[in-house]
């Protein structure tokens, strides 16, 4: 994988960005989730590779644009995720963390994970491997502390503001933490953690196919994560065993779920968020704001692009 795919790959999320902006706020959830993925289908189709889509988390629903099992006009084999719109109804409403999302690397190296939620947690490079998934919140947020010395009041803990998460953020307020919470973008949130900037840690219950997209966020970044999936029954368990998964009590981390030291990853705002801005339209156009990494060099890249519809409309 010699070619930085990085930069191939950014400009389809910033087409299903732009494509989902374009609607951003008229409130038909499902619509916009379509024209993005449609939008990307395109874009990603012009690649010379062979790219096998794993772990779409809504490749089951009719009523969803159905992504191909391979993109591009042929070439190498490449493994992609691809989550053309993260936080549909966020975007759909007009509200904050709406991202697209794209990860290339070798064939055969992303984990395929069931469509099942996933406890995570995720912190960035100066924090590295002192979380611990099996410990109390509080154990892990003054474990974030004494690393980063700071203050566990001065420690600020992303979790996604759900019902089922009312107890982890009552241990979180027990040992004086600071909360951000988020309606929408786990992404978003695992993403602030892992740079810093907004936030020193993510806990919560998201879902597997998201943890797979961070876990190659941390290869190109560095951080740590830890996860474990939740199966409430027999089908939830078939489903990971049909994708080589047996530990049902396994905890993943990064290594479990990239096996590959050549990854690209590419995001681009939609809404403004935890991790990146949002579209904005112009009077000739649009501006985008993505961010490019790969894991080969470590090197990222913050891009702020002006699209000029007049000489080259993108719709």
């Amino acid at each position: 994988m010699n070619i930085n795919y990085g930069m191939e790959i950014v400009r389809a999320t910033e087409i299903a960005a732009l494509t989902a902006a374009r609607i951003q706020g008229l409130g038909n959830h499902d619509d916009i989730l379509n024209q993005a993925r449609e939008a990307m289908i395109k874009t990603l189709d012009r690649l010379m590779i062979k790219g096998r889509i794993i772990n779409d988390r809504f490749g089951s629903r009719d009523e969803i644009c159905t992504l191909p099992k391979t993109l591009g006009q042929g070439g190498p084999d490449m493994d992609m995720m691809v989550v053309a719109l993260e936080a549909q109804h966020a975007a759909a409403d007009g509200r904050n963390n709406a991202t697209s999302y794209i990860v290339i690397t070798e064939d055969g190296t992303i984990q395929p994970v069931p469509n099942l939620r996933m406890s995570k947690i995720v912190v960035g490079p100066k924090v590295g491997q002192v979380i611990d998934i099996n410990q109390p919140p509080s154990a892990n947020v003054k474990r974030v502390a004494r690393v980063l010395r700071k203050y566990t009041e001065n420690v600020t803990v992303c979790i996604l503001n759900r019902e089922h998460h009312h107890q982890l953020i009552r241990a979180v307020r027990s040992c004086g933490a600071r909360i951000k919470l988020i309606e929408e973008g786990e992404i978003s949130g695992c993403m602030a953690a892992i740079n810093g900037k907004k936030a020193d840690i993510y806990m919560g219950y998201g879902y597997a196919p998201e943890g797979t997209v961070v876990a190659a966020a941390i290869s190109c970044l560095g951080g740590y994560m830890e996860g474990r999936i939740s199966y409430d029954n027999d089908a939830d368990r078939q489903a990971a065993m049909t994708r080589g998964i047996n530990k049902f009590d396994k905890v993943f981390r990064v290594e479990d779920l990239i096996r590959s030291r050549k990854v690209s990853f590419a995001a681009t705002g939609v809404t403004d968020g935890e991790f990146l801005e949002g579209v904005r339209f112009t009077a000739t156009g649009a501006v985008t704001h993505s961010f490019v990494a790969r894991s080969g060099t470590r090197t990222y890249r913050n891009l702020t692009t002006n699209h000029f519809f007049d000489y080259n409309p993108v719709f």
